[in-house]
C-alpha cells in the first residue's frame, strides 16, 4: 500500500519565545487508510495538521522536520508549487465552515472559483460539475444553494458543500480538522456518513477529533497527542481496547460517559 504522507520529527515553536507547540512528531498516512489524531484542545492536533497543509505563517511559527508528500519535501516547497498541491491532491475540511467561505460571494461563485484555479475548466463546466457534486451528497434545491450566500445557509449544509467541494478537486488526502465539533446531533450524524464515504472510496483520511466514538468509527490507526507530544499510537483496536497512557484512559472514559448522556 502506498504511504501517500510522511511526517518525521515534526516540532512547531512559536518565534520569539521558543514556546513548542508540536514536540518532534512523526506519523505517516497509506492510501486508503484513515489516521485518527486524538487529543482534548490545545493538545497540537490542528497545529499539525495546518502545518500539513502549509497554513502556519512563517514570521509567527518556527518549523522544523520533514513533511514529504510522495516523496516530496513540503516544508520549505516553493509557495506557488504547494498552493497547487494543497489545492488539489489535499484538501482540508475545517471546524467551523463558515470561516472556509467569503461571505461576500455566492457559494455557486466560490466554487466555480475553486474548480477554475484548480482543473482549468469552463465557468459552465464547473457550474455543471459543482451542481452535480452537491447532489450527490443528497442536498436538497442545489441549484438554490449556488445562489446562495454562506450566511444563509446551516453549518451542517456548509460542511456538506466543503466535502463535496473536496471530493470534485479528486485529491488523495483529506484532513477532515474537528468536522464535527460545531454542529447538532442530527447535522453530525450526516456528516460522519460523508466521511465514511470518504473513507470507503479509498482516499486519505486524517481525521481530527477530541471523541473516540468518532475514531473508532471511522479510523484504521490513531495517534494520541497531550501538549504537543504524541504518547500513543497504535490500530484504533488495541488503542480502544488496551491504552497504555493514562491520558488515553481517560479520554475514553469522556468519550464513552458522553455517548451514554445523550443516550
Amino acid at each position: 500500500m502506498t504511504t501517500l504522507l510522511e511526517v518525521r520529527d515534526l516540532a512547531i515553536e512559536l518565534r520569539g519565545t521558543q514556546q513548542p507547540i508540536v514536540k518532534h512528531s512523526s506519523f505517516s498516512l497509506k492510501q486508503g487508510s484513515t489516521l485518527a489524531i486524538v487529543g482534548e484542545s490545545g493538545s497540537g492536533k490542528s497545529m499539525t495538521c495546518k502545518a500539513i497543509m502549509g497554513l502556519l505563517n512563517h514570521k509567527m511559527f518556527n518549523i522544523s522536520g520533514s513533511i514529504r508528500y510522495l516523496g516530496t519535501e513540503l516544508i520549505g516547497l516553493e509557495e506557488r508549487l504547494l498552493r497547487s498541491l494543497c489545492g488539489s491532491k489535499m484538501a482540508m475540511i475545517v471546524q467551523n465552515p463558515m470561516t472556509a467561505f467569503d461571505p461576500a460571494s455566492k457559494i455557486g461563485a466560490q466554487i466555480i472559483e475553486t474548480l477554475q484555479v484548480h482543473r482549468k475548466m469552463t465557468k459552465a463546466e464547473a457550474y455543471a460539475l459543482g451542481l452535480a457534486a452537491l447532489e450527490k451528497l443528497n442536498l436538497s434545491r442545489c441549484e438554490q444553494l449556488m445562489n446562495s450566500y454562506p450566511h444563509t445557509l446551516s453549518g451542517g449544509m456548509l460542511q456538506r458543500i466543503i466535502i463535496a467541494l473536496s471530493l470534485i478537486l479528486e485529491p488523495e488526502i483529506i484532513i477532515a480538522d474537528e468536522a464535527t465539533t460545531a454542529l447538532d446531533v442530527r447535522n453530525q450524524g450526516i456528516v460522519l456518513d460523508e466521511l465514511d464515504s470518504i473513507k470507503q472510496s479509498g482516499i486519505g483520511l486524517i481525521l481530527v477529533t477530541h471523541d473516540f466514538g468518532v475514531a473508532a468509527r471511522l479510523a484504521d490507526e490513531v495517534i494520541v497527542m497531550k501538549e504537543g507530544l504524541i504518547i500513543e499510537t497504535g490500530t484504533i483496536h488495541e488503542v480502544f481496547t488496551s491504552p497504555r497512557d493514562t491520558y488515553t484512559q481517560e479520554l475514553l472514559q469522556a468519550s464513552l460517559l458522553k455517548r451514554e448522556v445523550k443516550l
